[in-house]
């Protein structure tokens, strides 16, 4: 048999958003598939075991005796306790899209974008030093270069100079709940009969500002008139640019239409996605984009960028508007709203793209990948 350790140390519960998801679903799925001779393992910090018990039941993990919230000391922990503990591997996969400068086993890694080459404004000057140094010597370190996306594999190519003989698409999943998922708690449903009798627009997304949501603040405004039964439910973390999107609620005039409960539990944004008349996706850089696959999945209409890899994701299961185009958008999200059939074979091809994401491809397509560069 041969062992993968999945390095999950660089994991934040909570607060690395995406890549999170990415990576514990994908970890899920490959749990319920043959893994023709691979041993999988994990190692994280010792906050896992409490933010995702589920992946420790399924694989032997090992835990770094510290928390993850100090950035310096989870990079000294990959690079020191993490080469010990992954001695005699076959292969360690970086889920974090960074290989430590010190190891002992040939490595994966998934990039999930290059945002701080392509966007270096939305980060600190010492984040973008960082990642311009961190990157090429990741490509470069790398035996196995897995992307989420055919859109991210070819800005690694342009931006990194990446050999393309290394990249493999892993795309993203949508996980089914399991038999025992929990009744909605008490504040989920709350939030769900504020919203009884109203036409939901949801975005689920931290207030960085790639996410855009000043663009789409404004096409409601626009609407709001028109469709006073209307309510826009903003999910998410707090990001770098949230005085700025709360500036704009509060000069927007929308008034009660915006409701914005913050970061809510996976089970809570679940029931929002299925009580969605339409999920509005006005990003501006998603090397995957998973809230478009999970509302596909529940049948809800999506109005997404025509940017990035959402075009992509979507394959035309979508309706697709320039990012800046505000009237685009309220333009978009009424016709929607208004439904009709072509809205309903919308719905139907976006639950067929979903097909393509299926959690045993994308286990697949993992497993193949590190057989590959094992073997």
């Amino acid at each position: 048999m041969s062992r993968v350790v999945a390095n999950l140390c660089w994991m934040v519960p909570g607060v690395v958003g995406g890549s999170e998801e990415y990576t514990t679903r994908l970890l899920r799925a490959v749990s319920d598939e043959p893994t023709a001779g691979i041993d999988v393992e994990l190692a994280g910090m010792n906050d896992l075991a409490s933010s995702h018990p589920d992946l420790v039941e399924r694989y032997p993990t090992a835990m770094a005796p510290i928390g993850g919230a100090r950035r310096p000391l989870r990079l000294a922990m990959e690079s020191s306790w993490l080469t010990r503990r992954s001695r005699g591997a076959d292969l360690v996969h970086h889920f974090g899209g960074h290989v430590p400068a010190m190891r002992s086993v040939p490595a994966a890694v998934t990039i999930h974008d290059t945002q701080p080459l392509d966007m270096p404004e939305n980060f600190s000057r010492s984040k973008r030093a960082y990642m311009r140094r961190m990157l090429p010597r990741t490509v470069a370190a790398a035996d196995l270069i897995c992307t989420p996306s055919e859109w991210v594999a070819g800005r690694v190519v342009d931006r990194l100079g990446a050999d393309p003989s290394k990249l493999r698409v892993v795309p993203s999943t949508w996980d089914d709940p399991g038999p025992d998922v929990a009744p909605p708690d008490p504040a989920t449903t709350d939030l769900l009969a504020r919203l009884d009798g109203f036409e939901v627009v949801l975005y689920p997304a931290i207030t960085h500002p790639h996410k855009n949501h000043v663009v789409l603040l404004r096409a409601m405004s626009r609407l709001a008139a028109s469709r006073r039964s209307m309510r826009l439910v903003l999910t998410g973390s707090r990001g770098a640019a949230h005085d700025e999107v709360s500036s704009a609620i509060s000069s927007s005039g929308l008034g009660d239409t915006v409701v914005s409960p913050g970061r809510v539990p996976v089970s809570t944004l679940a029931a929002l996605l299925a009580r969605a008349d339409v999920l509005a996706f006005p990003s501006r850089y998603e090397g995957f984009g998973l809230p478009v696959l999970e509302a596909m999945r529940c049948g809800t209409p999506v109005v997404a960028a025509d940017a990035a890899a959402l075009p992509e994701v979507l394959g035309g299961a979508a309706i697709m508007v320039d990012p800046d185009d505000v009237d685009g958008w309220a333009e978009a999200i009424e016709s929607v709203l208004a439904g009709g059939p072509e809205i309903r074979r919308l719905v139907d091809a976006g639950r067929a793209r979903c097909e393509v994401y299926r959690p045993r491809e994308s286990a697949r397509r993992l497993l193949e990948a590190w057989a590959g560069v094992i073997s």
